[in-house]
């Protein structure tokens, strides 16, 4: 017997009346990338050790290119059931959750395998799982979406050749504020219309990863890349707590398991795609600069300031501070 829909997947799995192995629960992931980028690859990690920990018993099925609908959308699909686990980006996440927000910080992380190690803190998990608890949603991992860097038309070798380049910027305030504090003058653009903006100059720069700067040809138009990594882009990966709930205790505890080891493995193949496309860069002719970001650290230090507005955000903050 096989049900693809969540909500009668939980129904059935929740009936006392039917015997355990008659019962095969499937879970919709939702996710906006190709299925051989690193959210693709993460969940269907996580699918083989769900199958293989339940047995069969309880199954993931990966909806890669946002077939279930976009982040926001997903998100929402948790909630109602029509999704059972959605990729998102942390500041999506965010307005469903604000004191997420403490993850969309600049330089909150020293770098990657800081990150990583901080992702993987039972602390830092437990708090944000309650967090994301008391607005019904539950933490199954933690996905990273790459470290942050710097694209323009001409080299960047301190914080001061920012002054006055127009660089886009995500919608989010805290990174708008934080290209202010660099001396640039931050452009909220749509990601679709990126590459047309910098053909045409109407933005001077942006910031990505290795990995999207990389696969989006964004060096044909803007060459220069400053390695500063001002941002370590997040991207949990959740479900509806009534959801999760409903779930068999042995599910729940496999899927927690397959969430954890998934997370460790995509954050790990995500470093390695960033680190490998160093050499693809150059062999494309890309300008690679290293500043010291000792000054971009000074300049971004009162954004953490202005938008840990609560407590809860506070904790969180200094427990992933706390972390080596």
């Amino acid at each position: 017997m096989k049900l693809t829909n969540l909500a009668l997947c939980l129904v059935l799995g929740a009936s006392a009346a039917l015997p355990a192995f008659a019962q095969e629960i499937v879970l919709k992931a939702s996710h906006n990338a190709n299925a051989e980028e690193p959210y693709g690859v993460g969940m269907r990690k996580m699918a083989e050790i769900l199958d293989d920990r339940t047995g069969g018993k309880a199954t993931i099925q990966v909806f890669d290119n946002a077939q279930l609908g976009d982040e926001m959308e997903s998100i929402q699909g948790t909630q109602m059931g029509t999704v059972g686990l959605a990729v998102t980006a942390n500041d999506t996440l965010a307005n469903f959750v604000p004191d997420l927000a403490v993850f969309s910080l600049p330089f909150l992380f020293r770098d990657a395998d800081q990150m990583d190690r901080a992702l993987s803190d039972p602390t830092v998990i437990a708090k944000a799982q309650e967090i994301l608890n008391q607005k019904g949603f539950h933490l199954v991992s933690f996905f990273s979406a790459g470290t942050r860097h710097i694209m323009t038309k001409t080299p960047i070798e301190t914080l001061d050749d920012l002054a006055g380049l127009k660089i886009r910027t995500m919608q989010n305030p805290a990174h708008v504020d934080t290209f202010k504090a660099f001396g640039a003058n931050p452009t909220p653009l749509a990601y679709t219309e990126l590459y047309g903006a910098l053909e045409t100059g109407v933005v001077d720069g942006a910031e990505a990863a290795n990995t999207n700067y990389y696969a989006k040809k964004f060096y044909e138009v803007s060459p220069d890349w400053a390695v500063i990594g001002w941002l370590e882009l997040v991207a949990p990966v959740i479900m509806g707590e009534a959801a999760y709930q409903a779930l068999p205790a042995d599910v729940q505890a496999a899927l927690d398991e397959a969430g954890t080891e998934a997370g460790r493995f995509q954050r790990k193949t995500y470093r390695d795609s960033d680190a490998a496309r160093f050499a693809d860069l150059e062999a494309v002719g890309v300008n690679i600069s290293h500043p010291d970001d000792a000054a971009f650290r000074a300049a971004a230090a009162p954004i953490q300031d202005k938008y840990i507005r609560t407590d809860a955000q506070k904790e969180l903050f200094e427990l992933l501070q706390a972390v080596n």
